[in-house]
């Protein structure tokens, strides 16, 4: 597995960059970065089961580890599914996939607010996340600052 880092500078408090990383409505503005119809169910608390999916691609299972409101998620991904929802742990991908972190952390910086993302993966997945984050970072950061 690799680690990839990600970051941008914010001008907004923790709290409203907080709602835009875990507010439905507005991570469906953010993630389209991913792909077009990005969304999650579940909740935002720890041990929880969050899927995050396109509902014409499938998804992705994951556990929330640790949350700090308006500070810190950590969570790993457990499984991934079809657009119908058949869950898939046995294939390659998925082998590949299953294992994968995400860290999201909020830190003051020069009165500004630095978000954090970082993501541990299989190699297969860097062109994907570094393609999706330098899309997403400055569409949360326009959400983040309006």
């Amino acid at each position: 597995m690799l680690t990839l880092n990600y970051h941008i500078e914010i001008d907004a408090t923790p709290e409203k960059v907080w709602q835009v990383l875990t507010d439905l409505e507005l991570y469906k503005q953010w993630a389209t970065a991913f792909s077009p119809q990005s969304q999650f169910s579940g909740d935002w608390r720890e041990g929880e089961d969050i899927k995050f999916f396109d509902p014409e691609m499938g998804g992705t299972r994951a556990v929330i580890d640790a949350i700090e409101p308006s500070r810190n998620i950590e969570l790993h991904h457990v499984a991934i599914f079809n657009p119908d929802h058949v869950q898939d742990i046995d294939s390659d991908v998925a082998c590949k996939w299953i294992g994968s972190k995400e860290r999201y952390q909020l830190r003051p910086k020069e009165g500004k607010l630095l978000l954090m993302v970082t993501i541990t993966t299989h190699s297969d997945f860097v062109a994907m996340f570094n393609h999706g984050w330098e899309r997403a970072l400055p569409l949360i950061k326009v959400l983040s600052e309006r």
